[in-house]
Formats: C-alpha cells, structure tokens, sequence
C-alpha cells in the first residue's frame, strides 16, 4: 500500500514538472533557464562609491558642514535637491514601481545613501538587480537626498572651485567636476525600463542643443546665481553662488518658501480699445526668454495652463484653456503622445475672437499658472492636501472699450 502512494506520489510530481516545463516553453523561457548579467552602460546606472569621512569632518552629513557653510546649509536646506528623497510624489512613484533602484541613483546620488550595492542586472532588467546589502549605509544620510557630498565628495577627498583658502579639512580644486556635467549627468536621464515605465528627463540635450550653451551659459549661470560672500566662517569674501537652485518656484510643501526661476515672458496682444460692431480680438504672447531648455522641461507631468476669461460685470461669461507641456499614455504602454513645449527663444501665440451683441461693462482677464501635474494625477497618488500642485506666474485684467 505504501509503495502504491509512494508510486502515485512520484506520477503526480512528474506531471507537475512537465507542465511547468510546457508553460514556460510556451512563454519563451526555459524553467532552466541561467540568467544573463548585464553590464551598466548609461551613467545613471551607477551613483558615487561609499565614501570615507574626510580628515577634518565629523561626518558626511550637510548639517555638520552647515557648522562652518551655514549660509550654503540654510540656502540648500529649502531647495528642491533638499527634498529629492522625501518628495511626496517621487515616495508615491517609487513604491509603484516595487522600489525600483534605478530611480534611487539620482535621488541618493552617493553610495552611503543607498541600503543595497547595486553592480548589475539579470537579463536586462532593472527590476532584477545583482545586489548585496551595503554595511556602510546610513538612513540620516538618506534622509538628505542630494546633499552637499552629492557635489562635493570624490575619491574621499573634498572637492572645491576656490583655490587659496584656508579650510579646516583638505580640498581638491576641480572646476571641471563641478561644471554642469555634473547637472546633466542626472538632468539628462531618459531609459526605457519597461512597457509601461519611462524615465524621460532629456533638459541636457535641449541645453546642449539650444542657443545658451554656444554662448557659454550652462547650468549654473541661472540655477546658481552667482554672489559675493565668505563661504564659511571666518573666510574672506568672494565670488560664489547660491545653492537654493532656483526652478519652477512650486514648493514641496504647503507654506514653505521656493524660488522661482521664470523662464517665460508674456505680453498682451490685442488694442483694449475696438471698433464698435467689430469682434473683439484678443490675446497672449508666451516666449521662452530666459530658459537655456525648453519650457516646461524635465517631469513629463510638468505644464503650463493658459487661461482666458470673459468677464460682464466681473462674472464670468466666456472661459477658453491653452496647454504647454507634453501629454503621455502611460497604460498598457507608455508613449508620448504630444509635445508642445517652447524651445528656447521660441514664441507662440493664443488668440481669441468674441463675438457679443451686448458690449457693455465687459473686462478681459488671462491667468497663466504652471503645474506640477493635473489634480487626477496628484490624487491617483494618493498625495496630501499640504503638496502644491500649481502656482500662478502671471495674471492680468483689463477693460474691454470700444471706439
């Protein structure tokens, strides 16, 4: 008897087997199959090796080089770099995408910051990693996102533009490491990482295809205003540059301050004064004036809504939406489906015709606000009510008159 189960007991495993073998040949694999490490190639792919503690400080962390730097900590304490980690959109993405380590590498630039040590991938793909725990990994330090040691750290050794000072801790002079090869090396990511997950921040190449980087203004020439002032205590006054990196001005949180870098201009077209019996004509110039890339640029989520509205006694009788920026499919695959950002120097015209029969107490009023992503998107995340989703950057309102 027990021979007879063991025997059926042997049938059922082999029938088990072989089915498993039939479904995965039918799906092109093999149950055998030994998996293909694939080397990295792109530079975002990897991030800077842990780093030792330089001779001098105390730790790697910005709030101890914020002792001497305090002007620089306090600046970069309310930038966006500041909150790359702990950004409530990129939180919502990454745990949608099963903690996908490729999104980490520009958010937690510096080993030390990363819980895994990641030197490959099986087959191709970025959601198998070949990794082994990092033992040197520090969770105050992720907390940081791109931190001072993000820029500043090489080869465990410092790394400065002034050359002549007298710093408590050794400092290697590279300029050439802290150009904007260093902003482009993440600002610049575009990857295909699977049907439905692209990675798409291409500002690099529309800078290095643009008007600015032939003129020899890059990155830091907007991003980093330049400034007059000791960069530590007790250092002499002299040039350097700001580090609350100035962009879309949307803040991270509800209430807290962000800075604005407007790469826009607007001007009102149209006379406020028109023939009566006449269609009134009216509208907006929007010109990328001071943007080296195109606007919006970077989060394919990011645009610009213009809108136009008729007013009779300052209630709303006509309104007409524009929209600048790029719309994506993202399911069951992810293509770009439009994209009408402004490149540099570019302008475009929104125009509009009324035609009204009562004239009388009739005022015009055009709204531009840009966004960080639409409202659906914001609560698909499940974001809170305290992460703004939108600023206003221009609003103006003039009376209709006629001749």
């Amino acid at each position: 008897m027990n021979l007879k189960r063991l025997s059926n007991f042997f049938f059922l495993a082999l029938v088990l087997l072989l089915g498993t073998f039939l479904v995965f040949r039918n799906q092109g694999h093999s149950p055998f199959h030994r998996k293909e490490v694939t080397p990295f190639t792109h530079a975002w792919d990897s991030i800077i090796p842990n780093q030792d503690i330089p001779k001098g400080l105390s730790s790697l962390r910005a709030k101890d080089c914020g002792h001497c730097h305090t002007e620089i900590y306090q600046e970069w304490k309310i930038s966006t770099h500041a909150h790359a980690w702990t950004d409530e959109q990129y939180q919502a993405e990454l745990a949608k995408n099963k903690n996908l380590f490729i999104c980490k590498n520009c958010h937690l630039p510096v080993q030390n910051q990363q819980q895994y040590i990641t030197t490959a991938i099986y087959d191709h793909d970025y959601f198998q990693p070949v990794r082994t725990k990092n033992p040197r990994f520090d969770p105050s330090l992720q907390h940081e996102g791109i931190t001072c040691i993000a820029c500043h750290i090489k080869e465990n050794t410092i790394i400065g533009s002034h050359d002549n000072i007298q710093a408590s801790h050794p400092v290697k002079i590279d300029t050439d490491y802290l150009s904007e090869k260093l902003c482009i090396a993440c600002h610049d990511a575009h990857d295909d990482l699977a049907e439905d997950l692209v990675c798409t921040f291409e500002t690099g190449k529309e800078w290095s295809q643009g008007p600015y980087s032939q003129k020899g203004k890059n990155c830091i020439s907007c991003h980093m205003p330049e400034v007059d002032r000791p960069s530590a205590t007790g250092a002499i006054s002299r040039k350097g540059h700001r580090h609350y990196f100035p962009g879309s001005g949307i803040p991270k949180v509800k209430g807290e301050k962000a800075f604005v870098l407007n790469g826009l201009e607007f001007a009102i077209i149209g006379d406020t004064l028109h023939p009566t019996n006449a269609p009134i004509h009216l509208g907006l110039r929007a010109t990328n004036q001071h943007a080296g890339h195109k606007v919006p640029t970077g989060d394919p989520e990011r645009h610009f809504l213009i809108q136009f509205d008729l007013l009779k006694n300052g209630e709303p009788l006509q309104s007409d939406t524009f929209r600048i920026g790029e719309k994506w499919q993202w399911w069951p695959t992810a293509k770009k489906l439009s994209d009408n950002n402004l490149a540099p120097l570019e302008s475009r015209f929104f125009e509009k015709d009324y035609n009204l029969k009562d004239t009388s107490n009739l005022s015009w009023k055009v709204t531009v606000s840009k966004h960080r992503m639409t409202q659906e998107m914001h609560d698909y995340h499940q974001l809170s009510d305290q992460y703004p989703t939108s600023i206003i950057v221009f609003q103006r309102e003039l009376p209709i008159r006629f001749k």
